[in-house]
C-alpha cells in the first residue's frame, strides 16, 4: 500500500509552517477573516481555501451512517430501500416529511453551513485584489473562491430553490442582510457565472489534491445539468404557482453543463478503463485515469466503514430493489422485456434472471442471495433485507485474505467523488436536452463520445476470466438501435422520449449507489417512481427485493420455531397469499408507506425543503419577510 498524505493533515502542516510559536506571540491575532496581515501570499490563500473542502468532498464519510451519499447514503431513490431510522419516520427516506419542522425539514445545516461557505468565499474574493501576488494568481484564487461559492449556492438551490443571494460581505447590522429570496432561475444564472469564471481562470494543475480546472469542469457539468433540468421540468417553483422557464434560459444553463463537460473531455487526460468494482475498492486512485477527484483514506490515520457493510456486516441500512435490477439490459443491449436473451421470464430467480446481463450487474451485486430475514441459513458474508447483497464497494482480494480493512472503520479505500463516466453521462443528457430547446441537433457523435465510450469497458462475470462488453448504440431518427434492432422498452415511461429513457437508464446503472439517483428523480420531477404501491394497490418493484422460490432452498425457513412468518414473499400470481412460498421479498409490509400524487401540492412540495423555521423567525423579529416554499 502506498503512503498517503491526508488533505487535512497537509493543511495542518501548511498552517504550522507559516509562523513559529514565537512569531504567533509577537504578532497580531491571525483572524484570517478580518485581519489584513493574514492576506499576504498564495500559501495564505491555499490554507484559507482548505476550509471549503470537507463540506463538498465527503467521500465515504468517516462513520457508520450515510457514507457520504454512497450505498445507503442517497436520499429518495427507487434503487435502494433505505432503512436508516425507518421506524421513526426520520432520516431513512422511506417516508416523506410530514411538516415544515419535522423529518428532513428539521435539519438546518443545509442552510447555515452553505451560507457560512458563501460568506467565507466573499471575504476571500474581496481580499485578493489588495494582495501582492501576480495577476495570474489573483485570477486563479478568485476562481477557486467563486467555484466554492457556486457549489454553496448550488447546494442551497437543490434544497430550497430560490434563496437570498449575496455576492459581497454584508455587515450584520445592515438590513440588506434580511432581503427576501431571489428566484431559483436567478440563483442558477449566478451559479453559471461563477462556474464559468472558475473554468476560465482556475489552474490546470495547482499541486496534488487541490481543485483544478478539470474538477471545476466536472462539477460544473453535474450542477448545471441539475438546475437546468429541474427548472425545465418544474418551472420556477413547485405547485400551481410555478411559471414556465423560457427555453433560452434553460438552453444557457445546459450549455454551461456542456462547457464544463467539454473542458474535461477535451483535455484528453481521462478515459474509461476496464475496471468498475476497483474504482470503489482500491487504496490508491491517484493514477486512475477515470477518477477526476477523490477523497483519500489512509490505514492508521483515517479510514471508512463502507467496506465492512459490503463484507461481513449485515446490510441493515437497506438493500437494492428489484426495480433497479430489472433496469439492467441484457448482454445484447436490449431491455429484459424485449431481449430473447433474458432467461428470467418464467423463473425470475437470480439463477436465471442474472444470465446474459450487462456485466456491471455482476460487479455490483453478489452472485447469490443472502436474505436477512430467512432462518436456517449459513451465510459467510453479510445479508441484505432485499436478498441482493452489494459487492460494488467490496475488495474481493482483501476479503478473501481476511484483511482487517473489511471490518469496522478500517478501510483505506479511496472514494471517487466525481469520475469521468459521470461527466460523459452529464454531457450526453445535456446534449439531448439542449437539442429540445433550440440547441444543435442530437447526433451519433454525442453517443459515441459518451455512452459508447462506457460500453467499450471490458468486465468479467463472477468466476469467469472472459471479458464482456456491451454493444454500441446507434441513433436512428427518434430511437436508438443496437445491432440493427430498435430499442423498445415495454415498461418505458411514455412521458419520456425513447432516446432520453435510454440515456437515463445508462446513468442509473453506471452510477448506482453513488448518490445521484435521488437527485435525478427530483430534477426530472419523477417522484411518482417512489410510490410503495402500484396503480392496483399491489407492492411496487421499488419496495420489493429478489424473487425467491422456497423449493430452491430446502434448508432455509420462512418461519421461526413458533411458526411465525419471518420471510414474507409477494407472489404477483396470487397477491392475496400472505404465506406465499414463492415471490419477491417484501421486507416492508405496511400499506401506503410512500405515496406521491403528481400534480397535488401536498405531494409536489416534497421536491423542495421547507425554509428553516428559525430563519423565518429571525426575519420576523426584524420586521422582514422570508417567503416559505409552497405547501409548507
Amino acid at each position: 500500500m502506498k503512503k498517503k498524505n491526508l488533505l487535512y493533515i497537509a493543511c495542518i502542516l501548511t498552517t504550522a509552517s507559516l509562523s513559529s510559536c514565537d512569531d504567533f506571540l509577537d504578532k497580531e491575532p491571525q483572524d484570517k477573516l478580518t485581519n489584513n496581515t493574514y492576506w499576504q501570499t498564495e500559501n495564505s490563500l491555499r490554507t484559507y481555501a482548505q476550509d471549503f473542502y470537507s463540506t463538498y468532498f465527503k467521500g465515504y464519510g468517516t462513520d457508520y451512517t450515510v457514507f457520504g451519499g454512497y450505498f445507503s447514503g442517497d436520499d429518495y431513490t427507487d434503487d435502494f430501500i433505505n432503512l436508516n431510522n425507518a421506524n421513526t419516520n426520520s432520516a431513512g427516506y422511506i417516508y416523506f416529511p410530514t411538516s415544515a419542522t419535522t423529518d428532513w425539514n428539521s435539519k438546518t445545516a443545509p442552510w447555515s453551513d452553505n451560507y457560512g461557505i458563501i460568506y467565507k468565499a466573499n471575504v476571500m474574493i474581496e481580499k485578493i485584489p489588495g494582495m501582492n501576488i501576480s495577476d495570474e494568481a489573483k485570477k486563479h484564487w478568485t476562481g477557486v473562491a467563486r467555484y466554492f461559492r457556486a457549489m454553496a449556492y448550488s447546494a442551497l438551490a437543490k434544497s430550497y430553490g430560490g434563496v437570498p443571494y449575496y455576492d459581497e460581505t454584508v455587515d450584520p447590522t445592515d438590513m440588506a442582510l434580511y432581503k427576501d429570496r431571489d428566484s431559483y432561475l436567478y440563483i442558477a444564472q449566478k451559479i453559471l457565472e461563477d462556474f464559468q469564471n472558475a473554468l476560465e481562470n482556475v489552474r490546470v494543475d495547482d499541486t496534488k489534491r487541490q481543485v483544478n480546472r478539470y474538477v471545476v469542469g466536472a462539477y460544473m457539468s453535474r450542477e448545471l445539468l441539475y438546475h437546468a433540468t429541474w427548472l425545465k421540468y418544474h418551472g420556477s417553483t413547485v405547485g400551481p404557482d410555478a411559471e414556465k422557464i423560457a427555453d433560452e434560459d434553460i438552453k444557457a444553463l445546459l450549455q454551461g453543463a456542456i462547457n464544463g463537460a467539454n473542458a474535461v473531455i477535451g483535455s484528453n487526460k481521462y478515459s474509461i478503463g476496464n475496471t468498475y468494482n476497483a474504482l470503489f475498492t482500491t487504496d490508491d486512485l491517484a493514477d486512475n485515469k477515470e477518477v477526476i477527484w477523490y477523497r483519500e483514506y489512509t490505514s492508521g490515520l483515517q479510514g471508512n466503514a463502507l467496506m465492512s457493510y459490503n463484507g461481513p456486516e449485515d446490510q441493515t441500512q437497506g438493500g437494492v430493489t428489484q426495480n433497479v435490477v430489472d433496469s439492467y439490459l441484457c448482454s445484447d443491449g436490449l431491455p429484459i422485456g424485449q431481449s430473447p436473451n433474458y432467461q428470467g421470464s418464467q423463473d425470475p430467480s437470480i439463477q436465471h434472471s442474472f444470465e446474459n446481463r450487462d456485466p456491471r450487474l455482476y460487479q455490483t451485486l453478489a452472485d447469490s442471495l443472502r436474505i436477512m430475514s430467512a432462518l436456517n441459513t449459513n451465510y459467510s458474508e453479510g445479508t441484505s433485507p432485499t436478498g441482493y447483497a452489494t459487492k460494488k464497494f467490496l475488495n474481493d482480494e482483501w476479503w478473501k485474505n481476511g484483511s482487517s480493512y473489511c471490518t469496522g472503520i478500517l478501510s483505506p479505500a479511496d472514494a471517487p467523488c466525481i469520475r469521468y463516466a459521470e461527466v460523459l453521462l452529464n454531457y450526453v443528457e445535456a446534449r439531448y436536452e439542449i437539442s429540445q430547446v433550440g440547441g444543435d441537433a442530437f447526433s451519433q457523435n454525442d453517443l459515441d463520445q459518451s455512452i459508447n465510450e462506457l460500453r467499450k469497458r471490458q468486465l468479467t462475470k463472477w468466476g469467469s476470466n472472459i471479458p464482456q462488453t456491451m454493444p454500441k448504440v446507434q441513433l436512428e431518427g427518434n430511437n436508438l438501435t443496437v445491432n440493427g434492432t430498435i430499442i423498445n422498452d415495454p415498461v418505458r415511461d411514455l412521458d419520456v422520449p425513447s432516446i432520453l429513457w435510454e440515456i437515463r437508464r445508462e446513468r442509473r446503472v453506471e452510477l448506482i449507489m453513488e448518490g445521484r439517483r435521488g437527485e435525478d428523480l427530483r430534477r426530472w420531477s419523477k417522484f411518482e417512481y417512489l410510490n410503495s404501491e402500484d396503480a392496483n394497490g399491489n407492492p411496487s418493484m421499488t419496495f420489493l427485493g429478489a424473487y425467491v422460490n422456497m423449493n430452491d432452498y430446502p434448508d432455509m425457513s420462512a418461519t421461526d420455531e413458533e411458526g411465525n412468518r419471518v420471510l414474507f414473499l409477494y407472489d404477483p400470481e396470487n397477491p392475496s397469499n400472505k404465506n406465499a412460498d414463492k415471490g419477491y421479498i417484501r421486507y416492508l409490509r405496511g400499506n401506503n408507506l410512500r405515496v406521491f400524487k403528481k400534480g397535488e401540492l401536498d405531494s409536489e412540495r416534497y421536491y423542495l425543503r421547507a425554509i428553516p423555521s428559525g430563519q423565518l423567525t429571525i426575519y420576523s423579529d426584524k420586521n422582514q419577510k422570508l417567503t416559505q416554499n409552497p405547501g409548507w
